[in-house]
């Protein structure tokens, strides 16, 4: 059986008769303990999921302007087409959003999110940096409002990407217990 250091008071029921024996005694702790502390509960408190369900939405809508400017346009149109940039980051911002997710119910899924947020942040800041120098004045006007749209999604990718790193980081680096 188990057994716990805690001091504990009789209480009586208050319907007993005078001298008679109480008929229910019951114990009550005169102290509660705390609850333990659960894994990454210092990250967990600030809401990662939040921006990790924001970073597989955004990955999903890359995903599919880039499906919309793979089979709109040739391959050799532009730098946008040519190397996929919007499917690939997509694809990433899907997958690191679904890890990070998961940290609630796998803990241990830490340090593979932080690699994935790592990867997603490389691949989107070239992505954005290709999108720049593509991005020209005059031309199909439908072309550059979807160019430029991408390229908001993708710096936004950034961010929150850049945000869950801190987080993960300081959460690595942080007293073990």
């Amino acid at each position: 059986m188990a057994s716990a250091d805690i001091s504990m008071d009789i209480q009586r029921h208050s319907d007993t008769a005078g001298d008679q024996n109480p008929l229910i005694k019951y114990y009550r702790a005169s102290e509660v303990m705390p609850a333990p502390v659960p894994a990454l509960n210092t990250l967990l408190r600030k809401g990662p999921a939040t921006c990790a369900a924001i970073q597989a939405s955004s990955g999903i809508l890359s995903l599919g302007i880039g499906v919309v400017f793979a089979a709109s346009w040739d391959i050799g149109f532009n730098l946008l087409t040519l190397f996929r940039i919007p499917i690939v980051t997509g694809v990433m911002f899907v997958v690191a959003g679904i890890l990070s997710n998961l940290l609630y119910k796998h803990p241990e899924l830490l340090h593979t999110c932080f690699i994935a947020n790592i990867l997603c942040l490389c691949v989107s800041a070239i992505g954005a940096i290709l999108l720049i120098v593509d991005l020209q004045p005059g031309g199909n006007q439908i072309q550059q409002k979807m160019e430029v749209l991408i390229l908001c999604v993708t710096l936004m990718d950034i961010i929150i990407a850049g945000v869950l790193i801190f987080w993960f980081y300081r959460e690595k680096r942080g007293p073990k217990k």
